[in-house]
């Protein structure tokens, strides 16, 4: 990669390079294509609907409305990235190089288990009472001339105050009590985009778990700033010095199971 070019430092790259930087090299430097997984289409696709639903005027902004909109926003997925198909068929060929279709008993599968999602949604918060401020907003700020901090923020919301609620959903189960301030770094880095690009600190930062219904809050304050911005430092700089010696170790834990680049990673191959 030419020194040139901007490092681009995300939450999801940044948990990629602390998780192993070899496949932090596979993803970020490499770019090497990798199958979809079913986890992460079925969040996509209830991501998906949730923006368009709040699109609609609040008196519409109803379960059986949302249950509607997956159709239109699974074709739009599969419009964008025809690969996505890879993920609810294991048999199928990836990357997929001709038309190809999937059975209908997949896509219902799965529309069956986004419902189920959206109705945990509709159990812990009313999206009629919600007018948000943004959605799904991509947030950059240049940390310095050689990188960059981005990330897209499901929701923001705005109170009459002023005051920043920071929202992101996820589709899987909230992390157990020991695990809630590593999930949680996430949201702070977004706080830390949107503190120093507008000079306004959010007042609330919001993990919306829909597989259990529960959401862990966190209230951030000037020091969170600091030590995550510490934090983003000290990987930048790691990540910098693995460019310039071309070293990318990897680190073996049982996450490995699920990667899809255990077939060519050196501690495997």
């Amino acid at each position: 990669m030419s020194e040139n070019v901007q490092l681009q430092l995300s939450p999801s790259r940044i948990s990629d390079f602390q998780q192993c930087p070899q496949l932090y090299k596979y993803r970020a430097i490499d770019k090497l294509p990798e199958r979809p997984g079913l986890d992460a289409l079925r969040g996509s696709l209830v991501h998906l609907v949730l923006e368009k639903l709040f699109h609609l005027n609040s008196n519409d902004r109803t379960f059986d409305k949302a249950c509607e909109l997956l159709t239109p926003a699974w074709e739009e997925l599969i419009e964008e990235d025809i690969n996505l198909l890879c993920a609810l068929d294991h048999d199928m060929v990836f990357p997929i190089t001709k038309r190809t279709d999937v059975e209908q008993d997949l896509v219902t599968k799965l529309f069956n288990e986004s419902k189920d999602l959206l109705a945990n949604y509709f159990g812990i918060e009313d999206p009629t009472k919600i007018e948000p401020d943004s959605l799904e907003e991509l947030i950059e700020f240049d940390l310095s001339e050689k990188t960059k901090l981005k990330g897209f923020v499901d929701r923001i919301d705005k109170s009459p105050q002023g005051w920043l609620r920071v929202n992101d959903y996820k589709t899987g189960k909230s992390p157990k009590e020991n695990f809630s301030a590593k999930a949680m770094f996430q949201l702070k880095f977004y706080a830390v985009v949107i503190y120093k690009k507008s000079g306004v600190l959010p007042k609330l930062l919001r993990l919306i778990y829909l597989k259990d219904s529960q959401i862990l809050t966190y209230e951030p304050n000037e020091q969170d700033i600091i030590q995550t911005l510490a934090k983003v430092s000290n990987i930048e700089e790691s990540i910098n010095n693995a460019k310039v010696t071309n070293t990318w170790p990897t680190k073996v834990s049982k996450l490995c199971d699920y990667c899809y680049f255990k077939k060519i990673c050196p501690e495997f191959s």
